[in-house]
């Protein structure tokens, strides 16, 4: 136990506090289900704990960051706030302690990828879920107020689920504003719904990042503005952080040993602008500015959108050319969503997806900005959606249509992920779609999607995997181990079949048991 104890502590499920080996796509395994590798394996194979100083995490998620920041700007100090691994939990909670602030994505393993990948592979509880459980049910929580907040706080946000988690309180939304002026209730003993929602943060009370990010994340900008109604971020109201701000966010990401930038957003390729159609000046004032700071060796984007891509040809070409000039710059990464070959579906759900061209252009759109993007040494991880309400065999074939059309590009990661009915987005009240309703072409989607990303997984698994001999060996084992898996699926999927070992047993592992 800490000598003098923090009043704050503030930490995340041990699948959240990583560095995954260096690979930010790699931490997409920690949505995977227990029991395809052995437990010790997959820590030490994808998500060692991050670096820790005096029990203090080196590097964490930059949610954690941002409370982090907004507790220290309003007045806490720097011995009175740490953040914290939870295997230190017991070290670092303390009498002094009153107060134990958990962020998570995915507490409860119900997201879109969790979901999917768990129902599928039906061999285990999500690991997402299983270690958010463990730490909420740690002893070290025992005398203090337990706070749980981040994108995924609305899993638990209901009193029965919190009376048996013991969870004191949950905060929704957005928090600079909202969670220091909570933490001070709870600290003068004021009572406080159990359920707590702030508000949005304008950009000038966005504290400036503290201490370093998991992979250097630094954020440029919130919400999206193309109102697609499976999203959360995409019915939020865009803003931007001045680009001095994002500089000195960088600059402290450096100092902490993170020499890639990588930039959050919802489209990278929109920053600065209210408006749907980009302004690649102020685009490439940014990233002109970040890949000329002191340190930094490359820089990569969580996400951008294909239509930004497409209508704007030469600002992706300036973005390229200026990311190949890093000497680190081994390809340009991010995350961005295909969702459907639909029009009828993209009209119903997302029209402002395509935006400013209609909905009608959607396929056109996905293949001319990913091949250009293919072409330029972009690697992109797209998300589909399967199951949304009221999808027909035809929207599915429409579908698996545009997947087939993108064959043969590099550096393409598909992923199917089913339809889930979040908390916060436009369609919360919709039914969720699983396995059990998945038709012949649902397997014949799934099918193909999985051999494009065998394909690429082999091609860019020696860049994601930081670390020396023996440990990049281990992590070279255990993802050969997984896409060996995935690639005995792949025949029967692509004839319609689901793999001939699948069970039938029906969703054991999608509705915890808590």
């Amino acid at each position: 136990m800490a000598e003098h104890a923090p009043t704050v502590v503030i930490t995340a499920d041990e699948t959240m506090m990583s560095r995954y080996r260096g690979g930010m796509f790699l931490g997409f395994a920690t949505c995977s289900p227990r029991g395809i590798l052995p437990d010790w394996l997959f820590f030490q194979a994808f998500a060692p704990p991050v670096p820790r100083k005096n029990g203090r995490a080196v590097y964490a998620d930059c949610g954690l960051r941002m409370v982090e920041a907004s507790l220290l700007a309003d007045g806490f100090t720097e011995d009175e706030v740490a953040v914290v691994h939870p295997r230190d939990l017991k070290r670092m909670v303390g009498e002094e302690t009153r107060i134990v602030a958990v962020g998570g994505h995915d507490p409860l393993g119900i997201n879109p990828p969790t979901s999917t990948f768990v129902d599928l592979a039906r061999t285990g509880p999500p690991y997402n879920r299983v270690k958010f459980l463990e730490l909420v049910r740690n002893p070290a929580l025992k005398n203090v107020k337990t706070v749980v907040g981040g994108k995924g706080a609305w899993q638990v946000a209901n009193p029965g689920t919190m009376d048996r988690l013991g969870i004191d309180y949950v905060h929704l939304g957005e928090g600079e504003v909202s969670i220091p002026r909570m933490f001070r209730a709870i600290l003068r003993g004021d009572d406080l719904p159990r359920i707590v929602t702030g508000e949005d943060t304008p950009v000038e009370k966005i504290p400036d990042l503290r201490r370093p990010t998991t992979h250097g994340l630094t954020e440029i900008s919130r919400g999206c503005g193309r109102g697609c109604r499976f999203c959360t971020p995409g019915m939020q109201k865009i803003r931007h952080k001045p680009i001095e701000q994002i500089t000195r966010d960088i600059v402290t990401n450096v100092r902490g040993g993170n020499s890639i930038a990588l930039f959050h957003s919802e489209d990278a390729l929109r920053y600065g602008t209210h408006r749907i159609e980009a302004e690649p000046a102020k685009v490439m004032r940014l990233f002109s500015s970040v890949a000329a700071t002191e340190g930094v060796t490359a820089i990569g984007l969580s996400h951008i959108a294909l239509a930004t891509a497409y209508h704007h040809p030469d600002l992706v070409e300036q973005v390229s050319d200026l990311f190949s000039t890093l000497p680190d710059q081994t390809y340009h990464g991010a995350q961005t969503g295909i969702e459907t070959g639909s029009a009828r579906l993209m009209r119903r759900y997302m029209k402002g997806k395509s935006a400013p061209s209609p909905p009608e252009m959607w396929p056109e759109i996905v293949v001319q900005s990913l091949g250009m993007l293919s072409d330029h040494d972009w690697a992109l991880a797209c998300t589909l959606i399967v199951g949304l309400p009221g999808e027909t065999e035809d929207d599915v074939l429409r579908t698996l249509e545009l997947v087939d059309d993108l064959t043969g590009m590099r550096g393409l990661l598909i992923v199917p992920m089913n339809f889930v009915s979040m908390g916060g987005s436009g369609l919360a009240l919709e039914e969720s779609f699983t396995v059990e309703r998945m038709t012949p072409s649902h397997w014949m989607l799934l099918g193909r999607c999985l051999e494009i990303d065998v394909a690429t997984a082999r091609m860019l698994k020696s860049t994601l995997i930081e670390g020396g001999p023996l440990l990049r060996a281990l992590t070279n084992f255990a993802m050969e181990r997984l896409i060996a898996g995935a690639e005995r699926y792949i025949a029967p999927m692509k004839r319609g079949e689901p793999p001939g070992d699948y069970g039938p047993e029906t969703g054991s592992y999608l509705n915890p048991t808590l």
